[in-house]
């Protein structure tokens, strides 16, 4: 119950949003094209009641991906994501024991007093339509069925003509000032007696106005707008929408009546001046005014001769439409992949010892200088899917005779390594499930769902809910198909990328030790010349220890050249790989967006159908 007002009041901030913002490109719209007719105005009022209805019920909005990307801030302790987001063996070993449970949070006080306050003004809108419905029986009930027959037939033939099926069951009533149509299912005409009944080219022309709604069926497309505004009562720019949609709704069929009689707007302004003002009905319409400016909104509008071409008038209500239909929420955009690794630099070729001087007693040369090996080359960063989430996880568990077994558990899908989010899902098959969530919740998932069971588990808040229907299972293990092809991909370039830092590390020794090696045999070269020192042939030892020492260097610097080659080599197609698996992250997160979408589908018909068993 907490989750669903918390999604009901997202809900209700996110299509009061778009509302307001759709409400001011209509009215855009009609001020910056005053030639719109009227009928066209109209549609494009009661889309911006469809788009709100849409925004509260609709379970899957349209997500734009215009907020700034979250930044990860992992706060898992000694948890190590290593090459294609390896999870350490601590974080797994808490998912396999089972035991973490959520503990059950308050719904905030400012919620429960938004919730209260919407709810009690959707129950006074609806008293009040209630009593609006009791009035209009108590008018019925004092209404007589009119006994003019030839009145009544003239009506019958003015239906046929309208295209109307059957004409409304015509009433008098000495209860009204003007003619008014109460009852979206069954339609009843009231005619006004006494001192306000309406004769001749008066009558004929309110009888017309009256089945110009009936034909356009405004009764049953007025429903719309006013459960918009019961469950809207608080957003202003929306009633404005609603009584913009009735007064367009009265211009349109004004200008229905006189259309191709241009000598007939003079008399149905009269009309409208006698009619004058009186209440809109709200179960009902009226030719009537209900204010002195709607009056003369209308009077002004008859005398309006130019009209807006079809092909622009199509298009904006196209336009309207295409903004209207489907429910907007803006959602934090993918994060961009990392750059690729660079390959590392070669290391630089040792230099050679100083010569010893050409004289009886050679001092001691000095030591060769030795090249620094270089460091492992460090693992290339991960993939930007890796960072928001995405997970492979393996670990080893303890069999309960105390002997060990190697038991691969993999998790596909988004990790927050942050916060809680309020909303998550897992899908367990096996030993195989896909997530969206923390790692907290695929441990609550396996150990709601049993040990080797399989289902769909999913949590609102603090509510969590298991679906175990082969259907929903298998519409979700379709969902997140791609994005375990995708996971596999990525550990087999992890793996990749492993081999490669290997030998890159083992290269790096090489280079050392041959370094070493060429620094301990000019130490050994110098003091072989100095022990020889009492010989006569001194000059001759001296030479000797040269040449050898220019020999071993030669082929010391050889060697460690190709080493550097082949460093060199191994960094480039470290790139490669690193370049691949960044591509391979920016395709798993648009992957893991469309399951997400999928997902939330599922547990919106989950929910809707009872399938889904809350815990």
């Amino acid at each position: 119950m907490d989750a669903n007002l918390i999604v009901m009041l997202e809900r209700l901030a996110w299509t009061s949003l778009q509302t307001a913002l759709l409400v001011a490109l209509v009215w855009g719209v009609c001020r910056a094209v005053p030639s719109l007719g009227a009928a066209a105005r109209c549609r494009m009022w009661w889309l911006v009641s469809l788009q709100a209805v849409l925004g509260l019920f609709w379970a899957q909005p349209l997500q734009l991906a215009v907020l700034p990307a979250p930044a990860v801030t992992p706060s898992m302790g000694e948890t190590v994501y290593v090459q294609a987001a390896v999870l350490s063996a601590q974080g797994l070993a808490i998912a396999e024991q089972g035991i973490a449970s959520s503990a059950l949070s308050t719904t905030p006080w400012w919620a429960l007093a938004l919730a209260a306050f919407w709810l009690a003004g959707v129950l006074a809108m609806a008293w009040r339509t209630h009593g609006e419905w009791r009035r209009s029986r108590a008018l019925l009930g004092h209404a007589t069925p009119c006994d003019d027959q030839a009145l009544v037939h003239a009506l019958q033939l003015a239906a046929e003509a309208h295209g109307l099926r059957r004409a409304p069951r015509l009433w008098m009533s000495a209860d009204i000032d003007a003619p008014q149509v109460v009852g979206p299912l069954r339609p009843v005409l009231l005619l006004p007696v006494g001192v306000h009944a309406l004769q001749g080219d008066a009558l004929d022309l309110a009888l017309t106005h009256e089945l110009q709604h009936l034909q356009r069926n405004d009764l049953q497309w007025g429903l719309l707008p006013a459960l918009a505004q019961h469950l809207f009562f608080f957003h202003p720019l929306l009633r404005l929408a609603v009584s913009e949609y009735a007064q367009a709704r009265e211009e349109a069929v004004d200008a229905a009546v006189v259309d191709g009689r241009g000598e007939r707007r003079q008399d149905y302004g009269r009309l409208l001046l006698q009619l004058g003002v009186m209440p809109r009905p709200h179960l009902g319409v009226a030719s009537a005014a209900p204010s002195r400016q709607s009056l003369k909104r209308r009077l002004i509008s008859l005398q309006q001769h130019q009209a807006c071409p079809k092909a622009l008038t199509a298009l904006l209500t196209v336009a309207v439409l295409a903004v209207a239909i489907l429910p907007m929420r803006l959602v934090a955009a993918a994060p961009p992949p990392p750059a690729p690794p660079s390959p590392p630099a070669a290391p630089a070729a040792p230099a050679a010892p100083p010569a010893l001087a050409a004289s009886d007693a050679p001092p001691a040369p000095a030591a060769a200088t030795v090249p620094v090996p270089p460091a492992p080359p460090a693992p290339p960063p991960a993939p930007a899917s890796a960072r928001s989430g995405h997970a492979s996880t393996t670990t080893h568990t303890v069999s309960r005779d105390g002997g060990h077994r190697v038991a691969t558990l993999v998790t596909h899908g988004r990790l927050d390594l942050g916060e809680r989010p309020a909303r998550a899902h897992v899908l367990v098959t096996g030993n195989e499930s896909y997530a969206d969530g923390a790692l907290d919740d695929v441990t609550q998932a396996r150990s709601d769902l049993g040990a080797g069971a399989a289902g769909f588990w999913f949590r609102q808040g603090d509510q969590r809910y298991v679906v175990r229907d082969t259907a929903l299972l298998q519409q979700m293990q379709a969902a997140y198909a791609d994005a375990a092809r995708l996971g596999q991909q990525q550990a087999a370039l992890g793996l990749k990328q492993g081999a490669l830092g290997r030998q890159q590390g083992e290269l790096g020794r090489r280079t050392g030790e041959q370094a070493r090696a060429l620094a301990q045999h000019a130490r050994d070269t110098a003091r072989s010349a100095l022990g020889g020192s009492s010989d006569i042939n001194r000059d001759a030892a001296a030479q000797a220890a040269r040449a050898g020492r220019g020999a071993t260097q030669e082929a010391t610097h050889d060697a460690l050249s190709r080493l550097a080659g082949r460093q060199g080599e191994l960094g480039r197609q470290q790139a490669v790989l690193g370049e691949e698996q960044a591509e391979l992250g920016r395709l798993q997160a648009e992957v893991q967006a469309r399951a997400s979408r999928e997902a939330e589908k599922v547990i919106a018909k989950a929910l809707a159908d009872g399938r889904a068993v809350r815990l």
